[in-house]
């Protein structure tokens, strides 16, 4: 069986594209364009070049840069989700102490995350995905385990029940905020942890 025509190269000499799956390639070349050159620079016909495929092609799959985008930003999440996940299970317990280890740990796991793949965190949360996919964090993996770690600093009684209303709120804004001027190079890498020093000591309401 053939393959559709949409899925043929420029007529340049060419072959058909071989590979097995079209769509996983294309966001693997976005994703190494990405890494290599920023979000700016990304163009569907960039992604088209690096698999060696047409322009119609990528069409196929993605109609416009956009959706490539908000596509591969999913995966990126995900792919952090697994990272802080893996990290989280290695503190079990549920004592006041464990609560608290796995409550830096996340907050490390996506500082790491952010610093050792800058350009990525840059199309993540640098205003290329589209704002109503950014505005449903909650139901990402990442922000519901920020939820279960806030839940288990309250059931320890690390933190109270009136901040723990804002948990959610000071903890992503603080990390984020702090990651995102590293990467930039405006704060020192070591900034990080103190940080976390700060962000716990203001969660506790201050108390030692």
């Amino acid at each position: 069986m053939s393959l559709p025509n949409v899925l043929r190269t420029k007529s340049s000499g060419r072959d058909s594209y071989h590979h097995g799956d079209l769509r996983a390639a294309l966001t693997g070349a976005a994703t190494e364009l990405v890494r290599k050159n920023g979000p700016d620079h990304l163009s569907l016909r960039a992604v088209a070049d690096q698999v060696g495929v047409s322009p119609s092609a990528v069409y196929h799959y993605f109609p416009s840069k956009e959706s490539l985008i908000n596509d591969l930003g999913d995966q990126l999440f995900k792919k952090m989700a697994v990272m802080q996940r893996e990290a989280l299970s290695q503190i079990p317990g549920n004592s006041a102490r464990s609560a608290r280890l796995r409550y830096r740990e996340l907050g490390r796991t996506y500082f790491r995350w952010a610093n050792s793949e800058a350009n990525l965190f840059r199309l993540m949360f640098g205003g290329f995905c589209k704002a109503d996919q950014r505005d449903s964090h909650q139901d990402q993996e990442a922000f519901v385990m920020l939820t279960e770690c806030l839940d288990d600093l309250l059931a320890t009684g690390v933190i109270t029940p009136a901040m723990r209303r804002y948990g959610e709120l000071i903890s992503w804004a603080a990390v984020q905020g702090a990651s995102t001027l590293i990467i930039e190079g405006i704060l020192p890498e070591a900034a990080f942890e103190e940080l976390l020093d700060g962000l716990e000591l203001a969660m506790r309401g201050g108390g030692k």
